[in-house]
């Protein structure tokens, strides 16, 4: 009687996983407006501000002068990446005015 042998599949090349897609879909509400943007979490924060600001209108308004912040409150710092910031896909977050910002005489 023969024995068969077993195949195992074989082990990825470089024993790196493989890569998975490293975009999100957010959904921002600029001061009242819902938009949903898809991000790719290794830009900064600040990406994410200047195009939901260009999505709602808001163009060539400086990103500085907005807080993004979370539906717990909690404000994020726009020099972070998206992925170092926690922010995840589904996420839904708030920008805002800064308080005293994009006021001119």
């Amino acid at each position: 009687m023969r024995t068969r042998l077993q195949q195992h599949p074989k082990p990825h090349r470089g024993g790196r996983m493989p890569k998975t897609d490293p975009n999100i879909t957010v959904k921002v509400v600029v001061s009242g407006q819902a938009t949903s943007l898809k991000v790719n979490v290794h830009q900064k924060v600040d990406h994410l501000v200047k195009e939901a600001l260009n999505e709602t209108g808001n163009k060539g308004q400086p990103a500085a002068d907005w807080e993004l912040r979370t539906t717990d409150g909690v404000l994020i710092e726009q020099t972070l990446t998206i992925q170092s910031a926690g922010i995840v896909d589904g996420m839904t977050l708030y920008l805002s005015p800064r308080a005293g910002a994009g006021g001119q005489s």
